[in-house]
Parts: structure tokens; sequence; C-alpha cells
């Protein structure tokens, strides 16, 4: 049975109460600041998200940003909008599907600065439908518009008694997940777990030359199941 750790799992609620950003975007020069701009493709609408840090004095430490000094980030010219996410701020916007995105980063002195992504063809998960799988036989897992020379990732969360799997393949369509993969705990106090696979599909696109960060499109499927005996 998995537990989180009393002392992270604080840690994480006080994150999600106070926030995460420490600094202000007007206070640093473009290359300072490091930018994450995604899309996600999911039910057929997209998600797009920014997010701005420069890093710390330690490794895997960075200082998150929120924009100040009238600095602003769009997407296909829709200003985002600042959210709080459980561990810093991030901004969001959601647009309908199109052939490429645009992030432009725009500074208070002027500047501004297009990074580009192409759009991504769309997941969805066609197998297995919403009905009992044992856990003895072989799971087939099936998805829309194959990728060739491309991968994708599934991915069965675990549960507090149940072990999933997190696997990165070939995008050909189809994959089995064979019997005996999936795995319940003796402490279990049922046979029958809810689970959903989500398959994900990922791209990059091109930075502005004179932006630190990276830029990516998603798309994600997802169906749900009943695992059984």
């Amino acid at each position: 049975m998995k537990r989180m750790g009393p002392l992270l799992g604080l840690c994480l609620c006080l994150t999600g109460l106070i926030g995460c950003y420490t600094a202000d975007s007007g206070d640093y020069a473009t290359e300072q600041i490091h930018c994450g701009f995604a899309v996600e493709l999911a039910d057929g609408i997209v998600t797009a998200t920014a997010s701005f840090w420069t890093p710390g004095a330690r490794p895997g430490n960075p200082t998150y940003l929120v924009l100040t000094a009238s600095d602003t980030v769009t997407v296909n010219g829709v200003r985002m909008q600042r959210k709080r996410g459980p561990l810093f701020d991030f901004y969001e916007a959601t647009l309908e599907p199109v052939d490429a995105y645009v992030f432009t980063f725009s500074r208070g002195d002027g500047e501004s600065y297009d990074s580009t992504v192409p759009a991504i063809p769309e997941v969805i998960v066609t197998h297995p439908l919403p009905a009992a799988y044992s856990r003895a036989e072989d799971l087939l897992v099936t998805w829309t518009n194959p990728v060739a020379d491309s991968d994708v990732t599934i991915h069965v969360p675990d549960g507090q008694y149940f072990d999933g799997i997190f696997q990165t393949i070939e995008d050909f369509g189809e994959h089995t997940i064979p019997a005996g993969t999936f795995t319940l705990d003796e402490m279990s106090p049922q046979t029958d777990i809810q689970a959903q696979v989500i398959v994900t599909r990922r791209h990059e696109g091109t930075m502005a030359a004179d932006l630190n960060g990276s830029i990516v499109a998603r798309a994600r499927g997802v169906a749900k199941f009943i695992s059984t005996e």
C-alpha cells in the first residue's frame, strides 16, 4: 500500500496555500528568464500553458516568476491568464484546435519573442471499453491517428492498492499489456478496481532565437475500465 509521508504532504499543502512564485519577471533581463510553453489537446479542446523561472543557486531549485512591469504572454493573440498551481503559478488559455500555436512573450520595454509549435494529431483511445478486464489476461489498448517514427506513453495510474504502469512505446496505434502486469495488494478490500489508461503523444516546436526554454505540443486520450481478478 502506498502512502505519502506526512512531511511531504504538509509541504504540498502549504505550497498550494501560498503559491510558489518568489520573484517578479520585471526584475530580470530576458536572457535570465526561462520559459516553458505547452499546448495539450484532449477531447477536442486545446489548453495552452506558460511558465517562467530563473535558475536558482542550487540545481533543480529555480525561482519561479510572475509577469510584472508590463510583461505579458499570449498564444495565437489570446492573452493568457495567471493561475495558482500546486507547485508554482503559471499562465493558461483555452483555444480551438488550429494548425499551429504561436506563444508571444512581450517585455515591458517593447521587445517581443515568438515561439511556435505545430498542431499534433488527436489521440482517442478506442479500447479498452468501459467494461471489466481480468488482470490474468492480456489487455489490448488501441488509439487513433498513429504517427510513423514516433512514440507514445501508455500510463495506467497506480491506486491505493493497485500497481499500474508507465511505458514509452512506438506509436503504432495499438499495444498489448501482458497478463499479470497489473497487481493488487493483498490488503485491498475489493478485487475490482476502477482504472484508466492514458495515451499521450508529444512533439517539440521552435523557441524564439533569443529565449531560453522549451515549447511542446501534447495530445492525450483517456479510457476508463474495471480491472478484475
